[in-house]
């Protein structure tokens, strides 16, 4: 038989995107070849998160609408990842029956060896019935299993350990400090589907991180979801998030050291001096505070209150004033009254937040929220909710924004911009001959659009600030970086 030709859509966090990168390479490394387009494979791999409701239900409508094209192509495999797979487990084959493996995040190196087995399953031949979904799944918090987890997370370092600077984003990488939490906040499935916390070993993570650099990486991003819960012991010594980064960043090459999600309550007065006083890594802390009343922080267990929350930033600010803070929230979570949602607005107002994520809340099935509380927020209370944080966040993102015009700012080149053209606002000339648009960030992770040769993606230049949105710096690449 040949060897498949595999399709991967991706959905979600930055732990699904470094996921997505495993995957290929584990992939590769089997024989089978990754194509850029679905309509050219013959396996179309969805990797979901289960995080939200409009996430699942946006999987299933795709998959779903895979009906056609199967009753053409009988030999089509479909395989469903991650986080979504172990959420539903045996119950996909009721609600996606056209999905013939389902695969949990801590087995993904398995894929190879899945693949085969449904394609095996047919004879070798494409047109014979249809067999069992092929389960691979992982262990839940109840049956233990810490054997197969350290197994399932050994493999996924092997994998790491051959996995290339990805292509699509020359420069920049992920990679994983935590896997799994423990924190346990009423409306996430993430410790029922990624398992329980566990700190991957501090020298793997930086033969990792000294790894990619040499392979050209410029900035890295330290990913977990609690990444300032990192916490290990290695021949002796005990390590925290602060050690890890102080230690990584004195790589030679490493110009940007990133860290994502981190959680109020292990914010602390070490990890604030990491930013005074480490100048690689990036003055950008990602802090989700989830809302600003102390009645829905407890019923959503995230075990802080709005005042211990606004501490840790005057912590961090004291520390480095330029730090940007960004932030998640949810509205209309169960029992939010209208004084608790003004409650987060005048949070927001108070942090002067650089950019925020904002959801409307939805219940996850098995998680304390969903069995506990009823969703008793009108859906048009929650649009309405949603409308006028967002509102707010880009409004003073808007004001903050502003202060770079005239000034001239560090930009880590991601990308071609993805639209072709500015809007008017932003419009700053006609572009010289061979220039195109290109998309970076600042070192405080704010976008910035200007016209460049698209020869400078991956690296660093300079830029001046000529006009800004809410959500975009407008600039001007200093002539003589051409």
């Amino acid at each position: 038989m040949e060897p498949p030709r595999v399709h991967i859509t991706t959905y979600g966090c930055q732990m699904n995107q470094l996921d997505a990168e495993l995957v290929a390479e584990v992939l590769r490394a089997s024989g089978a070849r990754l194509v850029a387009g679905s309509e050219e494979a013959d396996v179309l791999l969805f990797l979901t998160c289960s995080v939200r409701g409009h996430a699942e239900d946006r999987v299933f409508s795709n998959i779903g609408a895979l009906k056609i094209r199967r009753q053409r192509e009988p030999g089509l495999v479909v395989g469903l990842l991650g986080c979504m797979a172990q959420q539903y487990g045996p119950a996909l084959r009721r609600r996606a029956p056209l999905v013939d493996l389902v695969c949990a995040p801590g087995r993904l190196a398995e894929l190879p060896a899945l693949i085969a087995e449904v394609r095996a399953s047919r004879g070798g031949s494409p047109d014979l019935p249809r067999g069992q979904q092929v389960l691979a799944l992982d262990p839940v918090r109840t049956e233990g299993g810490p054997e197969t987890l350290a197994k399932a997370d050994a493999a996924l370092d092997r994998a790491e350990v051959r996995r290339p600077l990805c292509g699509s984003s020359p420069g920049q990488a992920y990679v994983v400090a935590v896997r799994g939490c423990d924190n346990f906040c009423s409306y996430c499935v993430v410790p029922h589907v990624r398992g329980p916390e566990r700190s991957r070993a501090p020298s793997a993570i930086l033969e990792e991180v000294r790894r990619l650099v040499g392979q050209g990486a410029r900035r890295i991003t330290l990913l977990g979801q609690a990444v300032n819960q990192y916490a290990a012991v290695e021949d002796g010594r005990r390590w925290d998030l602060a050690d890890l980064l102080q230690t990584a960043a004195e790589m030679a090459g490493l110009a940007r050291l990133t860290f994502i999600t981190n959680h109020p309550r292990a914010f602390d007065e070490r990890l604030a001096a990491v930013f005074r006083d480490v100048p690689n890594v990036c003055p950008y802390l990602h802090m989700p505070a989830q809302s600003g009343s102390d009645a829905v922080l407890a019923r959503m267990n995230r075990r802080y209150s709005a005042a211990e929350y606004l501490e840790r930033v005057a912590l961090v600010r004291r520390a480095r004033p330029d730090v940007a803070v960004a932030s998640d929230f949810i509205v209309g979570f169960p029992g939010e009254t209208a004084a608790d949602f003004e409650a987060t607005m005048d949070l927001v107002r108070r942090v002067r937040l650089s950019a925020a994520f904002v959801f409307k809340y939805s219940p996850r099935p098995g998680t304390a929220a969903a069995e506990r509380y009823a969703d008793d927020v009108p859906i048009e209370e929650k649009r309405r909710r949603h409308a006028a944080l967002l509102a707010l966040v880009e409004e003073i993102a808007g004001e903050e924004n502003a202060k770079f015009i005239g000034r001239t700012v560090r930009v880590f080149v991601e990308e071609l911009a993805p639209q072709p053209k500015l809007n008017e606002r932003g419009r700053l000339g006609d572009r010289l001959n061979g220039d195109v648009q290109l998309r970076g960030r600042t070192p405080c992770n704010r976008i910035v659009v200007f016209d460049g040769p698209a020869g400078l993606v991956g690296t660093e230049v300079d830029v001046e600030i000529k006009a800004s949105s809410a959500l975009t710096l407008f600039g001007e690449l200093l002539s003589e970086q051409r």
